[in-house]
């Protein structure tokens, strides 16, 4: 990330136009990821964060001499959060989706067993809080 802001603010890279717009969508792509996966973070925040970075890389620009701020820039920059926030997005959907096939494949019941149940963060199971016997 600091390569890119140095390499953006002090350095003129002298990319032609059309892969500048590459980097940008490139650059924030890997930036949205980062963000999401080194700190944890909702997607959204993610996005947000990384959109606002590049907002206001853009209005710096605009105050820097021999640099100008670019709408272009600021949409490829959108471009590239929301491709990362589409991918992300696709596959939890694909996941969600495998687990609930694999859930209505199974039929406990039908097989003389029963789901294990759910331990919380005590320790204690959700029918040893209720007040029913443990089978240990």
């Amino acid at each position: 990330m600091t390569f890119g802001v140095l390499a953006g603010l002090v350095f003129n890279t002298g990319v032609g136009h059309p892969y500048d717009k590459v980097i940008h969508i490139g650059f924030f792509a890997l930036l949205t990821l980062s963000i999401h996966a080194l700190f944890c973070c909702r997607l959204r925040i993610s996005a947000i964060v990384a959109f606002s970075m590049g907002l206001g890389g853009e209005v710096v620009q605009g105050f820097l001499p021999h640099h100008e701020m670019s709408l272009p820039d600021a949409i490829a920059n959108g471009i590239g959060v929301a491709l990362v926030c589409a991918f992300i997005a696709l596959i939890r959907s694909e996941t969600k989706q495998v687990l609930r096939d694999e859930a209505e494949g199974l039929y406990l019941g039908e097989m003389g067993l029963q789901p294990v149940p759910v331990r919380y963060l005590s320790g204690a199971s959700s029918s040893e809080e209720a007040g029913s016997p443990s089978d240990k």
